[in-house]
């Protein structure tokens, strides 16, 4: 989840609908991309050797961190969000005694942690929030303290079978982002504005492919574009008859040697001394 400050109406989640929608999708995704996404945490020297106190920036119902820390279970986690629905839910399924959830707002966050985690938040920011976010974290983190971004990487993004009307559903919401000042593929504005400031060391950049071969995925990216058009169709802001979607999805998933992939792109960086 984002931050109060430019919030969209799809994270509205005192919505019944919205909050049941998410708190599946955040699960389902996780279980996409858990297993290769974990790697990146390997590759941090900083992550296995330093970090002991972490923070989770819009950390939703707790899943994702909560297999964090069942990886990492020597570490002490503070997972936040703007949602009162979704923590409430992380608080009652996913309890833990080195995991605290609070309902926060990422600038109004107060402390000083080791390792920040930031997946798939930066997308939902506005871009003029950017450079108000970036300085936030250096408040957020200590010298030589470390950060993990995880976002989209859509141009990794496969259907075989093709799946049109799907991405024509995709396409609209992506537009519709950009006219909301937002972008799904933020990355490498990021990086750019990083490059700018002399707090940040850029220690990896790495791609990854996370294809519906591995661990059976291919049910969960299933159910995920399923319920990315039940988002849609619940906010009701795009202009398009999700029928046609629908009813491709519905005969793609009988086909079993249909293939998907989508990609992350994975920051990791160091606070500079």
């Amino acid at each position: 989840m984002e931050s109060q400050k430019t919030m969209d109406k799809k994270f509205e989640t005192q919505d019944y609908n919205l909050f049941q929608i998410w708190d599946e999708i955040q699960c389902v995704q996780a279980n996409v991309c858990f297993s290769q996404e974990v790697s990146a945490y390997y590759m941090s020297e900083n992550w296995i050797h330093k970090a002991k106190n972490i923070l989770d920036v819009g950390t939703g119902n707790g899943f994702f961190l909560s297999k964090i820390s069942e990886r990492f279970p020597e570490k002490f986690y503070t997972g936040i969000d703007i949602s009162k629905e979704l923590i409430e839910k992380a608080k009652q399924d996913r309890a833990s005694s080195n995991i605290t959830y609070k309902i926060n707002d990422y600038f109004d966050v107060e402390g000083q942690f080791d390792f920040v985690i930031m997946r798939l938040f930066w997308q939902h920011l506005s871009l003029k929030q950017i450079t108000d976010a970036l300085i936030k974290l250096e408040k957020l983190t200590k010298p030589g303290a470390g950060v993990i971004i995880s976002d989209s990487w859509d141009r990794a993004r496969v259907f075989v079978p093709d799946l049109p009307e799907f991405r024509r559903v995709v396409s609209a919401y992506t537009e519709q982002q950009i006219e909301n000042s937002r972008d799904r593929n933020i990355i490498d504005r990021l990086l750019k504005e990083i490059s700018h400031r002399s707090e940040w060391e850029v220690e990896r950049d790495l791609k990854i492919i996370l294809p519906s071969t591995v661990n059976n995925n291919l049910k969960l990216f299933h159910r995920t574009y399923e319920l990315w058009i039940k988002l849609f169709e619940c906010l009701g802001d795009l202009t398009i008859d999700f029928t046609a979607a629908k009813e491709e999805l519905n005969q793609w998933q009988k086909d079993t040697s249909a293939y998907t992939q989508v990609g992350l792109r994975i920051l990791l960086l160091t606070r500079s001394a």
